[in-house]
């Protein structure tokens, strides 16, 4: 299969690239930046917002991974603007150029953030026929349920196949260090303060992220078509808890601050995976704390570090 992946060049993207060519699909990156991976197969420099340019490199293809966004939810914050306009009105275009290049389906990295905080039982098990929320806390969530949105009109109106793939947290190698698994880790090695908004009881559903790039290939199937699949852990983590696994692997103690919660927090919510399991065959194999042993291990290893785990 002739699959475009934009934002391949990424994090979970070039994840999803390795997997599909494990697989023996012919694979392009779409990205602005160049592929850092090693990733044997074609690439095209490009910006997403660029619609003639997309229209023009999709053609022949027959399905494109849509990971394209701006994914750092503390620059989200910072520039709205622009931020929603790679996340959102990005994904506008590849479905305009899906529909001119009458392209099989369309794949779309969202995120367990658009079922919101909750309001009421925290332990209520969220499936994908959970409405998703009526007022999200943060800008980031409204732009990937209006990116959702788009997908259900242009089936709707123009017959665009879609599938919708909700992630949980994913971590791991190759993540951006501003995120919080590397940030946790990068200041227990160096002896520096971790700053903990809240008490640290908020949970994520951490899914290892070459997992999660197993179970994007999954939704190639056809039982997968104009469905929503939560892709998602099996294990409630906090954000306290993750320090706290992250001592325990590096037999080391951490220097742990509490501070005032911040404004639009995600709450974590408990995200069934049942749908997946039952369509597509797929669940996580690895458990968090086997993955974020490997993670460590990897980090170290890049940043040359002397440890011993």
């Amino acid at each position: 299969m002739k699959i475009l992946v934009t934002g391949g060049s990424g994090f979970i993207g070039s994840h999803i690239v390795d997997a599909l060519l494990e697989k023996g699909h012919q694979v392009k990156i779409y990205d602005v930046d160049n592929p850092r991976y090693n990733q044997k197969c074609d690439y095209i420099k490009a910006e997403v917002l660029d619609l003639n340019r997309l229209i023009q490199e999709s053609k022949d293809y027959d399905v494109i991974y849509h990971l394209a966004a701006e994914a750092d939810v503390n620059r989200f914050y910072k520039s709205p603007y622009y931020s929603n306009l790679i996340t959102s009105c990005s994904t506008i275009n590849v479905l305009e150029a899906s529909r001119i290049n009458n392209i099989s389906r369309v794949l779309l990295a969202s995120t367990e953030w658009v079922y919101g905080s909750p309001e009421g039982d925290e332990d209520e098990i969220i499936t994908e026929e959970t409405p998703t929320t009526n007022n999200p806390d943060h800008i980031y969530t409204s732009s990937k349920i209006a990116a959702e949105m788009f997908c259900k009109n242009y089936k709707r109106l123009y017959n665009v196949n879609y599938t919708i793939m909700r992630f949980g947290i994913p971590f791991g190698e190759r993540a951006r260090e501003s995120t919080v698994t590397p940030i946790f880790l990068n200041r227990i090695l160096n002896d520096e303060e971790i700053t903990i908004h809240g008490d640290g009881s908020q949970t994520r559903q951490f899914i290892y992220v070459k997992e999660l790039a197993k179970g994007c290939v999954a939704c190639l199937h056809k039982n997968a078509e104009n469905q929503i699949i939560n892709l998602e852990g099996k294990e409630r983590i906090s954000v306290l808890g993750i320090v706290r696994n992250l001592e325990e692997i590096l037999n080391k103690k951490a220097n742990i601050k509490f501070a005032e919660d911040r404004a639009g927090q995600f709450k974590g919510r408990l995200i069934s995976g049942e749908k997946a399991k039952k369509l597509l065959g797929w669940e996580p194999k690895i458990s968090y704390k086997d993955a974020l042993k490997n993670y460590v291990k990897w980090f170290i290893e890049e940043k040359g570090i002397k440890n011993e785990i």
